[in-house]
């Protein structure tokens, strides 16, 4: 079994790693984005392969490399639950407020409203705590590790996605950007529970 989750730990590392420099190589040279995708048939295929992979990984680990880390309470475990529960609640409900096409990086319209109006960045929001709640509640090393580098990719993300959004917004993502924090602030916390 141990063999089976190390195999399964490193295609889960190689994947990541290969999305951290694909994205890392987007934010600093546009020229060579590999997100978003538009509708680029290479760039769909790199990373829908590779994020297929991460996906994966998530229960596949979950199940072979359970309770072999620290946290063995039940109200560790329940707590970290309900936080994976509301983070990826949080991270769907952006996506479908903002459509599959447009999530992947298609012309549409820039979304200041709804849930885009607290973040510029709401699924990378939801699915960083989806991730530390699923490492709490499943209590694995392994998928710390797998955690860790996918929490670098979607952290990735908005920095690899703002030069293009720059290009096809302009003046409106510039005004857009001056109101709305890249991931979340307190200003935007409060405002989300006025309302």
């Amino acid at each position: 079994m141990s063999s089976v989750s190390d195999r399964t730990l490193l295609i889960t590392i190689v994947a990541n790693v290969t999305l951290i420099i694909g994205y890392l190589i987007s934010a600093v040279n546009p020229e060579r984005r590999v997100w978003p995708i538009g509708d680029s048939s290479w760039r769909w295929w790199f990373n829908w392969s590779n994020l297929s992979v991460v996906f994966a990984g998530f229960p596949v680990l979950a199940y072979l490399d359970r309770d072999s880390f620290i946290f063995t309470s039940k109200l560790s475990k329940t707590l970290g639950g309900l936080l994976s529960v509301v983070g990826m609640g949080f991270s769907l409900s952006a996506l479908f407020e903002l459509g599959w096409m447009e999530s992947t990086g298609r012309e549409g319209e820039l979304r200041t409203d709804g849930i885009y109006q607290y973040t510029r960045n709401p699924q990378s929001v939801g699915f960083i705590p989806f991730i530390i709640g699923t490492i709490v509640a499943v209590n694995s090393r392994k998928l710390l590790v797998h955690g860790i580098l996918t929490i670098i990719v979607y952290a990735l993300f908005p920095f690899a996605e703002e030069p293009w959004l720059r290009e096809q917004y302009g003046d409106e993502y510039e005004e857009y950007c001056d109101q709305t924090p890249r991931f979340i602030g307190w200003k935007s916390v409060r405002e989300f529970f006025e309302t």
